[in-house]
């Protein structure tokens, strides 16, 4: 009975998602490379080109592996939020066929573009410079990874109900996977007198995979199997979670029982209570009622201060561990940016949602007809926004302060050291300040959101332009991954990158005062904190302007699919591209408006 849902999600695929040119591009690159790699090994001899081979096979492996987590994102997460996943159960499946059904349709789908470079992975071993061990336990942890990769992904798809939300949830349940046991392994060797078993770099699905691209002599067998065991085993638990929580979420449950209690208590504590949006209500139902519409639920602020209060836990456990060899000035410098990082995310999916979700479900054909107008609504977003996270920026401000104070008692200093510290310390206070107290900054996520009516993909196309634009004026961010590069991003990781290298140095000394720290100091305090301080050449009032101007015209539009290719020569400081013929529809609309008025 599950095979016709197969064949749906397989058709679907073939339609959106044009697997076959997808699986003729991978092929045609894999070829190209392995050509030229046995072209190299011909005119020089050198036999290591079959290993340096091996490793570039590998990193395409990985590569493919990273992206199946968009492919199968929505698997789950949209036939919920369309309220379509219920109609699978009536049809006469049960819990498990539909589960079936969609993991293998998903793995299938993400597979398909593996496959397409197998052939190539035994010219290595073929050439010589590889051993039969290496690659069987490369031919092995690619389909595994892809297992792992695609079990994830179908977690967070059944936990949320928007494919970008999945996409999101999915990279920080892998990234918590990979990352989080390792990161223990290496503090636990590094602040503690006793070292730490293998174990816990066992237990990362990424170990075995690194130590088989970057293994020098005998092959570490051990390793590399007892990592594809528990990667496995980890797949197997999260498929496990997916079915249960899929058989829990596909529908409500009645009330009563022995959960209803702590169900109800969760959601008091997450949504909100009746009293609190009450009182909502009475203060601004009559003034604005998007301010009640946009901040009645609680569950981005509360998703904020939980990763905020987890960042701080997780610091002061750390301290109460080592309390000699945690607390450096680095790690405060890295604890500091990863709490303003993580707040700046949530303030800008949270302005992303509350006028991107309006947008999708078709909230504002209802709301535009009523005396509420596109200015309520843009400064209703707003004021919700402030009313939400005006507690949190300021205690997130108070805590870089405090840090700051802290770095000062831990060491000594110079007068060189002491300038470029407090310059850090600036540029990071200037930062979280900016967060807490700058909420038209939000402005041009809320126009991305507006636009593309997907409120995670909104926030990353966005997150930040306004910092961008200053500085460097109007860019054309073609798609996801360059917009990941936008607004400082790249900078902000290289500045964390840096302090937690130094943090787990044997002697972090950072700040030194040496002159090439004070140059660079100086040059951030000529050029980056303006940028951050001043008004972007684009000003919030003109994003105002902009967004209200065009609020009803963009909201007549479809709404775009997650994977339209308009996405991609996209420019989201426009609109977004529908093409000659809805802008000649629109111009006469709009210059009609204008004669009546």
């Amino acid at each position: 009975m599950a095979l016709p849902i197969i064949e749906r999600e397989l058709r679907v695929a073939l339609r959106k998602k044009r697997p076959a040119r997808s699986r003729l591009i991978t092929a045609a690159v894999c070829v190209g490379g392995t050509l030229l790699f046995l072209l190299m090994a011909l005119l020089t001899g050198d036999p290591g080109i079959g290993r340096a081979l091996q490793q570039a096979l590998c990193l395409a492996g990985w590569y493919l592996v990273l992206q199946t987590m968009p492919l199968t994102a929505g698997v789950f997460a949209e036939e919920r939020r369309n309220q379509t996943l219920g109609l699978l159960f009536v049809s006469g499946l049960n819990a498990g066929e539909v589960f079936a059904s969609k993991v293998l349709s998903a793995a299938l789908v993400a597979l398909t573009r593996l496959l397409a470079m197998f052939p190539m992975l035994a010219l290595p071993f073929l050439m010589g410079g590889v051993s039969f061990d290496s690659f069987l336990a490369t031919v092995c942890s690619l389909p595994n990874l892809l297992l792992f990769a695609v079990s994830v992904t179908l977690l967070a798809s059944v936990l949320t109900q928007d494919g970008g939300a999945a996409v999101v949830l999915a990279a920080v349940l892998g990234l918590l996977l990979c990352a989080v046991t390792p990161a223990f392994y290496f503090a636990q060797s590094h602040f503690a007198a006793a070292k730490p078993s293998l174990l816990w770099l066992r237990l990362s699905p990424a170990y075995g995979a690194f130590l088989n691209l970057t293994a020098r002599g005998p092959f570490p067998g051990r390793e590399v199997w007892s990592s594809f065991g528990f990667t496995l085993g980890w797949s197997v638990l999260c498929l496990g979670a997916a079915g249960m929580a899929l058989k829990l979420l596909w529908r409500e449950r009645p009330q009563g029982g022995p959960c209803t209690a702590w169900r109800r208590r969760w959601n008091v504590l997450v949504h909100g209570d009746a009293a609190h949006r009450r009182r909502l209500a009475a203060e601004w139902l009559e003034a604005n009622p998007f301010v009640w519409l946009a901040a009645r639920d609680r569950q981005p602020v509360a998703l904020a201060w939980a990763v905020v209060g987890g960042i701080c836990a997780l610091w002061l456990l750390c301290w109460a561990a080592w309390p000699r060899r945690w607390p450096s000035v680095p790690n405060l410098f890295f604890t500091a940016t990863l709490i303003n990082a993580a707040l700046q995310w949530s303030i800008r999916h949270t302005a992303a949602r509350s006028l991107g979700a309006g947008r999708h479900d078709g909230t504002y054909e209802l709301l535009l007809t009523t005396p509420l107008q596109p200015s309520d609504i843009v400064w209703g977003a707003l004021e919700a926004l402030r009313r939400q996270f005006r507690v949190l920026g300021r205690l997130v401000l108070a805590l870089a302060a405090a840090m700051m104070l802290l770095g000062l008692a831990l060491r000594s200093w110079n007068e060189g050291a002491l300038a470029v510290y407090f310059v850090a310390w600036v540029w990071l206070l200037g930062w979280a300040w900016s967060l807490g107290s700058r909420w038209r900054a939000s402005l041009p996520v809320m126009w991305v959101s507006l636009n593309c009516g997907r409120p995670v993909l909104a926030a990353r196309l966005a997150s930040n332009s306004f910092w961008r634009e200053a500085a460097l004026g109007p860019a054309d961010l073609s798609g996801v991954l360059a917009a990941w590069q936008a607004s400082g991003f790249f900078w902000i990781l290289l500045w964390s990158l840096y302090n937690l290298r130094q943090a787990y140095s044997f002697a972090p000394a950072f700040p030194t005062g040496a002159p090439l720290e004070i140059l660079i100091a100086a040059i951030t305090s000529l050029f980056l904190l303006p940028v951050i301080l001043l008004p972007s050449r684009t000003t919030p009032a003109e994003w105002e302007i902009r967004l209200v101007s065009e609020f009803r015209e963009i909201a007549r539009e479809p709404v775009p699919e997650v994977d339209d290719p308009r996405f991609k020569r996209w420019d989201h400081h426009e609109r977004f591209p529908w093409g000659w013929t809805l802008v000649q529809q629109q111009l006469h609309e709009r210059l009609a408006r204008r004669r009546w008025n």
